[in-house]
């Protein structure tokens, strides 16, 4: 326990996380009552989202399910990590293994970690490197972000391989205007510390937007109260440093063209634990480096829009364990991950008439593995060339109509086909959209998969890909002219061909079959400008098909409510909490399916702009201190509360 803590405990008592909310909410909430009334709503997402059709469409166009969440709003949240943003998205389920840094895979409506696309200004952030492709967004920031968007549901159509669970979007913001810049610091009671900056703006044909971010945490034990030692043995903290820059630099071409490189890097290292004990040697470094160089030009009149892109990433960790008291092997534990991609796109999208869209494109993917751990060796390559079309016509204009297809060539298993199709319906008379779609998409075995090297569970060159096919069917209604907008979707995914390494357990496999099922309900109500109400509630089904035994680390109740109030100019004043319940996972010694304790969650932010230029914050995290576990076996962070400022130029 921090001192600053004890000594809130002390005046406190034990009831300080309660006596913390009702302070909060007796100051701020009765401060709402004093502002005049105000008929006009914020709205909840941007009039065009990008990622559903891979091309700008206009919200009420989209025939898929589709949440944004957008720069200012992260930056008013206060939300400092990709995780933090995703855990609050209905149909995602974000497991970390302890605090900042610590690993973390996100479930997209059932499906596996490595089964949702991850992107980041159009360039795929998937890790060749790891076991099933995955990638642990624990280390991407948001700083600087304009938006992320998460399509879910089957979009393999549109974006190839991974996509079965959805697709997770990042975008930077682009340069515009005179040249500004921003800088913010926060520190915790913790002593946990965020930093970032940017600078951006464009001159002639030159626009910029260059930033940096820095977390220090030094971190909480990870490994559960449950594995301490009984004697009160020594049990430290796991820190974690985060340092990342950014970049976007376009350059008008002429009217109708622009080139834009984008550049990312990464550079963490993180001290963690044995999920039973206490390890202090043990330590992850990690280097991220994206590249990517994008034209865009508009032709015709603005009916023919290419895109052409290339892009690079490098993936680099390096795990080190060196003996201890606590690991007594007498072996240094070195392991070393390098993943890489080159990627290729070409996207066409033309404008046949104000009603049908057209949209075609190639794209090419190269990836390469080399891993060295416990004197064992893997490498290995795959190349993958995708070739997609989809047409989107309006129909008596509050009909919205999709219909796409892909078939993409891998090296190692030859062709796979996939399929979308979608349509949405306005009844203007009610304010009531219907939506549905059907889709498939599939999954290409990893390198790791496919080569890697051990005597157990070994690489299989003859795997073959994991296939999906899923639909959804749901509406959103909106009351009071849009000052209340709820919504319902009903969601289905069955999962076949999946790799697993069956009994004798010596090699990888296509043989595990699973379904997801559910629903996800959305309420808001923004009846004065001042005040804006969020509840959102996923249930989620999912369960192996063969076995009957639940899919592991998907929670099936996920309950949400935001608030938002803003009593007086300048002021903001939030509060979230989620319920996560009814969830299964293996039980860290024995191995068996149990299920975890369910927990809430519980936060509050606030935020003052004292002067035009700067802005004074403070928030507040896992208000009520509960002890639980997102992963079975590993001890998420406890209370901790904020405070930073914030300036601009």
């Amino acid at each position: 326990m921090t001192p600053i803590r004890s000594l809130l405990r002390a005046v406190f008592g034990a009831a300080f996380p309660a006596a913390f909310v009702a302070a909060f909410l007796s100051v701020f909430l009765p401060l709402a009552g004093k502002v005049r009334a105000q008929t006009e709503t914020a709205p909840i997402l941007p009039d065009t989202v990008v990622t559903a059709d891979r091309e700008p469409t206009p919200i009420d166009k989209v025939t898929g399910t589709v949440t944004v969440i957008t720069g200012k709003e992260m930056e008013e949240r206060q939300l400092r990590t990709a995780p933090e943003v995703l855990r609050y998205v209905p149909g995602v389920s974000v497991q970390q293994s302890g605090g900042p840094g610590a690993q973390t895979s996100v479930f997209v409506r059932g499906a596996n970690a490595s089964q949702t696309l991850t992107l980041i200004d159009g360039m795929n952030v998937m890790d060749p490197s790891t076991a099933s492709g995955a990638i642990d967004l624990a280390h991407f920031m948001t700083e600087n972000l304009d938006r992320i968007e998460v399509v879910r549901g089957p979009m393999s159509t549109l974006y190839g391989s991974a996509a079965m669970g959805g697709v997770i979007n990042m975008v930077t913001k682009p340069g515009s205007g005179p040249m500004n810049g921003g800088a913010f610091t926060e520190l915790g009671t913790r002593l946990q510390t965020t930093s970032g900056g940017y600078l951006r703006g464009s001159d002639g044909r030159f626009n910029y937007n260059i930033s940096a971010a820095g977390l220090y945490a030094p971190g909480e034990p990870v490994v559960s109260p449950r594995f301490w030692p009984a004697n009160g043995g020594f049990i430290g903290n796991d820190p974690y440093r985060n340092v990342t820059l950014a970049s976007r630099l376009g350059l008008d071409l002429g009217d109708n063209a622009q080139l834009t490189l984008f550049n990312r890097y990464i550079d963490t290292q993180l001290k963690y634990d044995q999920i039973t004990y206490y390890d202090p040697n043990s330590t992850e470094y990690t280097q991220q480096l994206f590249n990517r160089l994008q034209f865009n030009g508009s032709f015709l009149d603005d009916r023919w829009k290419p895109t052409i892109g290339i892009g690079y990433s490098n993936i680099q960790r390096h795990d080190l364990d060196y003996p201890s008291v606590q690991n007594p092997s007498p072996y240094t534990q070195n392991a070393y991950y390098n993943g890489r991609r080159l990627q290729g796109d070409f996207k066409n999208e033309f404008v046949v008439s104000k009603q049908v869209n057209l949209l075609a494109g190639i794209d090419y993917d190269r990836t390469w593995l080399y891993s060295a751990a416990d004197n064992t060796r893997s490498w290995g390559t795959a190349t993958q060339t995708g070739f997609y079309g989809q047409g989107r016509g309006t129909v008596f204009e509050d009909l919205t109509l999709s219909l796409g297809g892909r078939v993409d060539v891998h090296s190692q298993f030859g062709t796979v086909s996939t399929w979308r199709a979608g349509a949405t319906y306005l009844v203007r008379a009610t304010d009531t959209r219907f939506k549905a779609s059907y889709g498939t998409a599939f999954k290409a075995p990893a390198l790791f998969e496919l080569y890697g090297a051990g005597f157990s569970c070994a690489g299989n060159r003859n795997l073959q890909p994991e296939y999906s096919k899923g639909y959804e069917a749901g509406f959103e209604q909106g009351m009071f002219e849009r000052k209340v907008k709820a919504g319902v979707t009903y969601f289905v995914n069955d999962f076949s061909n999946l790799i697993q390494c069956p009994p004798p357990y010596t090699t990888l496999q296509n043989i595990a079959n699973a379904r997801a099922k559910g629903f996800e309900v959305f309420v808001q109500v923004s009846p004065y400008r001042w005040l804006d109400l969020l509840f959102n509630y996923t249930y989620t089904h999912a369960w192996n098909v063969d076995s009957g035994q639940p899919l592991v680390r998907r929670p099936q109740d996920v309950f949400g409510l935001r608030a938002e109030v803003r009593p007086w100019e300048g002021v903001r004043v939030g509060a979230e909490l989620q319920q996560v319940s009814n969830r299964y996972d293996y039980n860290v010694v024995t191995g068996a399916i149990v299920q975890p304790v369910p927990y809430t969650l519980v936060r509050a932010t606030v935020g003052w702009i004292v002067r035009k230029d700067v802005e004074l914050f403070a928030r507040a995290e896992n208000i009520l201190d509960r002890q639980y576990e997102e992963p079975e076996g590993f001890k998420a962070p406890n209370f901790q509360a904020f405070f930073g400022v914030k300036a601009k130029f």
